[in-house]
Order: structure tokens, then C-alpha cells, then sequence
């Protein structure tokens, strides 16, 4: 008699684990890439929330209006800008400190109308909006950021 030494895998182990592997990776970047997606959707959101709430808190602590500006492109990124009220010049000046930002790829603003903006005053008031946020990729997933008039609060909703 001999002894075997069967230490080791043999080829049809090897080529059942990696056609498992292939079959897991099959199920799983599907879902994976939805995923990201609606993150790129809940990213562009926050990041709305965060420049409104910046205008409304600058125009508290700064005694003057701030508005937050948004263009409508068709076939390229939304974008918003922060702006100030100058009432001496009675116009609209960029806020130096903030640059115009972009909206991710795949996401897009569902407007009031074409380019509109959303004005806070002093008291924390602003014009209000309610800003629809569309994921392009998926249909159906979008976020609803909302500026209440009587307070300027910011809130975020699933859906429009």
C-alpha cells in the first residue's frame, strides 16, 4: 500500500467555488449599483439642505438677505448659487466665501418653475419652495427639500 498525500484542492473544487463567485457577483452588482445611485440622490439633497440652511442662518447673523439661486440646465448639471442683498447698490451680489455647486450626474431638479430662487430675510422667514430632486437612474426615487415660509425651516421628504 502507498500513501496519498491529498493535501491540497483539486481542479472541480476550484472551479466550483469560482462559478459560485460568479453567481453571487451576478445577484449582487445589480443592487449594488442601484444603491449608489440613490446615494448620489440623498448626497445632492443634503448638500441642498446645507446651502438653504446656510442662507437663512447668514441672514439672521448678518441682519440682510441671502438667497439661494438655481439654474435649470437642460443636458447638463443643475446648479445653485448663495447670493447676498446689498441695499445700498439694491442688487444681488455671489457670496464670496461659497462657490456655484453642481448637482451630481443622473440627478436633476423637478423646479417650481424654470430658474427660481429662495430668499431669506432677516427674521428667518424666507419665500419659500418646495424643491423636487429626481434620480434620474431609478425611476420613481426622488426627495422633496422644502423651505417653509413663516419660518425658513429646511425639511427633507421621501417623494414628491
Amino acid at each position: 500500500m502507498s500513501i496519498r498525500d491529498e493535501s491540497g484542492i483539486s481542479l472541480a473544487e476550484l472551479l466550483v467555488v469560482i462559478a459560485l463567485m460568479g453567481v453571487i457577483t451576478v445577484i449582487a452588482v445589480p443592487a449594488i449599483v442601484g444603491q449608489m445611485s440613490h446615494l448620489r440622490l440623498t448626497s445632492s439633497v443634503r448638500d441642498i439642505s446645507t446651502e438653504l440652511n446656510a442662507a437663512r442662518l447668514k441672514a439672521i447673523s448678518n441682519n440682510t438677505m441671502y438667497r439661494v439661486s438655481f439654474t435649470l440646465n437642460s443636458g447638463t448639471a443643475d446648479t445653485y448659487r448663495l447670493y447676498v442683498y446689498d441695499a445700498s447698490a439694491d442688487s444681488w451680489s455671489a457670496e464670496t466665501s461659497r462657490t456655484t455647486r453642481s448637482l451630481e450626474g443622473g440627478i436633476n431638479i423637478s423646479p417650481p418653475s424654470a430658474d427660481f430662487n429662495v430668499d431669506f430675510r432677516p427674521n428667518g422667514s424666507s419665500t419659500g419652495a418646495s424643491i423636487c430632486v429626481d434620480n434620474t437612474g431609478t425611476s420613481g426615487d426622488r426627495m422633496e427639500v422644502t423651505a417653509q415660509t413663516s419660518t425658513g425651516m429646511i425639511t427633507i421628504t421621501t417623494g414628491c
